[in-house]
């Protein structure tokens, strides 16, 4: 069949929608597949994540065949017909029958079909332009990254918990949270706080020496408890935490999850984003009762 030269068949696109929540686990290499297709960050993050990926990825294509770009559309198709997966977490067996139920239904003909110069030549400048994105994202990200470690010499910790206060929420700006900083003025601190999924979360930050005790969660944890069944709270302690402390929070419907500077790290070494890193932790507290969840366990 000649494909595709007009709006997506309902089959069709009903599969590549339910490929888009089977392959990937991580938001991050979700974006780097529709990016990979033509898909600008610009695009994919008007949607937001409400609905996961099958939502947004239904919402793109509604969108790119309004704005006729069968090009995209032919490219997802194509790197989901040549998708091999590979990502922990997917249930790969599913992934592979709906794999081989959508080759069956495109055909092969799409890996032949040729798009016209103009079309070849937007995509070029499409790529440049999501290349350009992510190499800012990488520089901001070395910026705030050169900023951390320059603050583990500071002998100054008042300025130094207060400046990494700042390269927290810095971080958040980046990967687009919706977020409120901490405003301070005499006499009273209002707390930063940001939304991730269906929860507001408060944020305390501290860099103590050598780790942070069960006092220091039991008074985060109170100013939680004040607040809404929608109010968690995500304590970022440069130096980790006492086991006693991790011990105490854990198990009994948790609000809290604990944060620390590998965590911190490893984001800024694009090992993994921010937001993967909260689903991680936030699955860990849901399924566990785990405050403490690590990247790589």
């Amino acid at each position: 069949m000649t494909y595709p030269t007009k709006k997506l068949d309902f089959n069709i696109k009903d599969k590549i929608i339910n490929l888009s929540g089977a392959c990937f686990w991580y938001w991050n290499t979700f974006y780097s597949f529709l990016e990979s297709c033509g898909v600008t960050s610009s695009i994919y993050r008007a949607f937001g994540k409400e609905g996961g990926k099958y939502q947004v990825m239904r919402s793109i294509l509604e969108l790119l065949e309004r704005q006729q770009r069968y090009d995209v559309i032919k490219e997802i198709a194509r790197q989901f017909y040549n998708f091999w997966p590979s990502e922990e977490g997917i249930d790969k067996e599913r992934v592979n029958r709906l794999l081989e139920d959508f080759r069956k239904a495109i055909g092969s003909s799409i890996l032949d079909e040729e798009i016209d110069k103009k079309e070849v030549e937007r995509k070029v400048q499409e790529y440049k332009k999501v290349a350009e994105e992510k190499a800012q994202l990488k520089q901001k990200l070395q910026i705030i990254k050169k900023s951390f470690l320059a603050l583990q010499s500071s002998t100054d910790k008042q300025s130094r918990g207060f400046n990494l206060e700042t390269l927290f929420f810095d971080l958040l700006g980046i990967e687009e949270f919706e977020v409120h900083r901490p405003y301070r003025m005499t006499g009273e601190q209002l707390d930063g706080h940001f939304k991730y999924e269906k929860f507001d979360y408060l944020v305390e930050i501290k860099w103590a020496d050598p780790v942070s005790t069960q006092s220091d969660l039991s008074i985060f944890d109170g100013k939680i408890r004040s607040k809404g069944q929608s109010t968690r709270g995500i304590f970022f302690s440069v130096n980790g935490f006492d086991n006693n402390a991790v011990s105490k929070f854990s198990g009994n419907e948790p609000r809290i999850v604990l944060m620390d500077g590998q965590d911190f790290y490893v984001i800024l070494e694009e090992m993994t984003t921010f937001y993967d890193l909260m689903k991680l932790k936030t699955d860990a507290l849901a399924r566990l009762g785990n405050i403490y969840a690590k990247y790589g366990t």
